[in-house]
């Protein structure tokens, strides 16, 4: 997986929708987060993008049992179609992924997906598959609208630099395992991307903000290196 090259794209297509935001939003003005919309980078790719009750269909599950249907890219017609029968963050981060196919995998002419929020899902994941996750990621939340964002949450410079001071903060209560998780874990991060209340403050969590769930945007953080331990 080329990372650089797929936050290359995810960052050029947020570029195209910033530019045409008012042709989009028919002239309202908006804000970096709301730019961040699969539907407006599928019109700007000269995609439809419908959101349906549902997109279940019996023929794709064998003896009625089996993942349900979350989203689908549809070359030949040019659609894209997510299910609004999952929750709304499940429904951006799959929005998003199949951008991901989209503009990543020129060849496929029909994809399927099963629902996801960011998190492992289980088996294995094709090459494919986890390059279009992680370009949902990296349009969902765009590295220095993240680091923004992170910064201006947790009062902190290049890195947050999470020590007692910090773990209590963040959670009194579980002071012992953010201090001791070992380095490779997410569970410093899990705590920030969820966290609500810091320095006495209450705040709208980040994985809130951005509409993701707790895990992707932790998972975030980690890539990005916000988090300096111990």
């Amino acid at each position: 997986m080329n990372i650089r090259k797929i936050e290359t794209e995810a960052s050029e297509l947020l570029r195209r929708i910033w530019d045409d935001r008012f042709l989009l939003w028919d002239g309202r003005d908006i804000t970096p987060l709301e730019a961040r919309a699969p539907k407006m980078a599928a019109l700007v790719c000269g995609f439809d993008f419908h959101e349906t009750p549902n997109l279940g269909d019996p023929k794709f599950i064998q003896r009625g049992v089996g993942p349900k249907i979350a989203g689908l890219i549809d070359r030949q017609s040019n659609r894209i179609a997510i299910s609004q029968e999952f929750s709304p963050t499940i429904q951006l981060f799959t929005g998003a992924h199949e951008i991901g196919h989209l503009v990543l995998h020129t060849g496929e002419i029909m994809h399927r997906d099963r629902a996801m929020d960011g998190r492992p899902l289980g088996g294995l994941r094709s090459p494919e598959e986890r390059e279009a996750d992680f370009f949902a990621a990296c349009f969902l939340m765009p590295a220095k609208l993240v680091i923004d964002f992170f910064r201006k949450q947790f009062f902190c410079g290049e890195q947050l630099h999470f020590d007692d001071t910090v773990a209590y903060h963040v959670d009194a209560h579980n002071m012992e395992n953010l201090l001791y998780a070992p380095q490779d874990s997410l569970e410093r991060e899990f705590a920030l991307a969820r966290c609500q209340r810091f320095n006495g403050l209450r705040i709208v969590s980040l994985a809130q903000q951005f509409g993701v769930s707790d895990f992707s945007m932790a998972l975030r953080l980690k890539e990005l290196d916000l988090v300096r331990w111990p």
